[in-house]
């Protein structure tokens, strides 16, 4: 990524990994956030559209390319077109945050068995150019956290890995399956979705300075289970995340289901996915935690507007057209996790 002669990159591109994150307190608080996941190809009209949106910030939530068939060499071709499409070329201009899914993990479904995950993190973090020298790549995993914005005003962004230390997942039979899938929650307490490094991290990170705190998770957290991939499949680890951020006014960002859904589950959870793909079933799962009747299907990306005057955010879902599919706004007062 070339160097860009901006406070707000500089500080975008620091490594955060438990100390306070450094921000300057005359640098301009964020106001509006941009955020997809799911990218099968890097042209089309959803990544156009995302390039006309007011930001001051993209997140990457995951399977932000597709090579989970084709091994490290596909891997390196896939971040290879993606670095040089004119989408990547023209989000340069502002910071950008990622972490992967499991399609740009390397492995369907994969977790902390997958054989590949270090050479695969070192292509994740080739593909965002970061450098050699610096402490997100000597640990394992891509977790890592910014804050941005002066004192009164900082917005912590939190990027989880879900993938790096995932305990594999419990799965019935097909003819039990759901209509999401056939993975259900388990009874193992020794499971985790994030192990005990990453754990330690963000309990450290958490305690770090910020008004408001954007959780990116590249699963679901919110949602009931559904039979795919989501926190509620280890509700010992979704309980502990819920715990670990009481008292914080906090959100969480999640992709990977290719449809849009704001949910609620002791925390928001505002899902966005796919940039690129249409949903073949259109049919949503059931979730009784879904907090906004609509869910949107078609390619989209997410939204997120800070009022610092009026103390709210407005999480949005955009498609093609611009128009808003999904749309929520909260003061920060229901965001405070109780």
């Amino acid at each position: 990524m070339p160097p860009l002669n901006t406070r707000r990159h500089f500080l975008s591109t620091l490594p955060a990994l438990g100390w306070a994150a450094a921000h300057a307190a005359d640098e301009l608080p964020l106001q509006d956030i941009v955020f997809g996941s799911c990218l099968d190809t890097h042209e089309h009209p959803m990544l156009d559209r995302t390039l006309t949106l007011p930001r001051d910030l993209f997140i990457f939530m995951g399977d932000n390319i597709y090579a989970d068939k084709g091994g490290i060499p596909m891997m390196q071709e896939k971040y290879a077109l993606l670095k040089h499409s004119r989408f990547f070329q023209g989000l340069q201009n502002k910071p950008i945050l990622a972490t992967w899914d499991d399609h740009d993990f390397g492995e369907n479904d994969g977790g902390g068995s997958y054989p590949h995950k270090k050479e695969a993190q070192v292509e994740f973090w080739n593909w965002l150019d970061e450098p050699a020298t610096s402490p997100r790549r000597q640990q394992e995993g891509v977790y890592h956290a910014q804050t941005f914005g002066p004192a009164g005003k900082r917005v912590q962004i939190v990027m989880l890995d879900t993938r790096y230390f995932r305990s594999a997942l419990k799965k019935v039979q097909k003819d039990k399956a759901m209509l999401g899938g056939a993975y259900v929650s388990t009874d193992d307490t020794s499971a985790t979705m994030l192990g005990a490094a990453q754990w330690r991290w963000l309990e450290q990170v958490l305690q770090q300075p910020a008004e408001l705190r954007l959780i990116v998770s590249s699963i679901q957290f919110a949602p009931e289970v559904h039979g795919g991939e989501c926190w509620a499949n280890m509700p010992q680890e979704q309980q502990k995340m819920l715990k670990l951020l009481r008292g914080q006014t906090a959100v969480i960002l999640s992709g990977d289901r290719h449809w849009c859904e704001f949910s609620h589950n002791g925390v928001f959870d505002f899902t966005t996915s796919s940039m690129t793909q249409k949903h073949p079933r259109g049919t949503p799962t059931p979730n009784k935690h879904r907090c906004v009747p609509q869910t949107y299907h078609l390619p989209n990306v997410g939204h997120l507007r800070i009022d610092w005057t009026a103390a709210t955010i407005t999480a949005k879902v955009l498609g093609e057209d611009g128009e808003t599919k999904i749309a929520q706004t909260l003061p920060f007062r229901e965001l405070l996790i109780s």
